[in-house]
């Protein structure tokens, strides 16, 4: 089934240089939307934080469990940026044919909560993992992201020879060999 929606983004989840997903603030609340091969091969402009967007594509849902996923494939700028401010939102409903997402609907679109995974296994923490785990705490208190983003210590995130590891949710980028000095502009750049 096709969707569409306008919204802020909120925040663009960047993996090797491209954008995979975006949050999208609605009038009806906060959705997780991934970019498909195809959004990006024709080209994607304007994906920052603030900025007003029509996101077009397709949507899954998952009868066992009741979720919709979301996969945009054309995503269009028709503003500047409003505000950078990630509001900790979430809310439950299913989006119909039409784009419509009425809130009576009992099936869920489930937002993750916004957590940064940090190994502590050994040989990350050899590396420095208990530092960056200090230092991450210390930029979300000072940001006052600390109720709005979890900071989750974790066993092995299978890089061990590249610690310390960082995985930033609900977008999934994976951070290898995390110096210190460069966790501000990673908190900047997710939350």
């Amino acid at each position: 089934m096709e969707f569409n929606l306008t919204g802020t983004i909120q925040n663009v989840g960047i993996k090797d240089g491209k954008p995979k997903v975006i949050t999208l603030m609605t009038s009806l609340g906060l959705l997780l939307i991934k970019i498909s091969k195809q959004a990006r091969i024709i080209g994607i402009s304007d994906l920052a934080p603030g900025y007003q967007v029509k996101v077009t594509g397709q949507k899954k849902q998952d009868f066992k469990t009741g979720k919709i996923k979301l996969k945009a494939t054309r995503v269009l700028s028709s503003s500047k940026p409003i505000s950078t401010l990630t509001p900790s939102v979430a809310f439950n409903s299913q989006i119909h044919q039409d784009g419509e997402i009425p809130l009576s609907d009992p099936l869920v679109i489930t937002v993750k909560p916004a957590k940064i995974l940090v190994c502590q296994k050994s040989d990350c923490r050899k590396r420095g993992g208990d530092r960056v785990c200090a230092i991450l705490e210390k930029e979300l208190v000072q940001r006052g992201l600390e109720d709005q983003v979890t900071i989750q210590k974790t066993g092995c995130l299978k890089k061990c020879k590249s610690g310390p590891n960082i995985v930033m949710l609900p977008d999934k980028t994976h951070y290898s060999k995390v110096e210190p000095h460069k966790i501000s502009g990673l908190i900047e750049q997710h939350f």
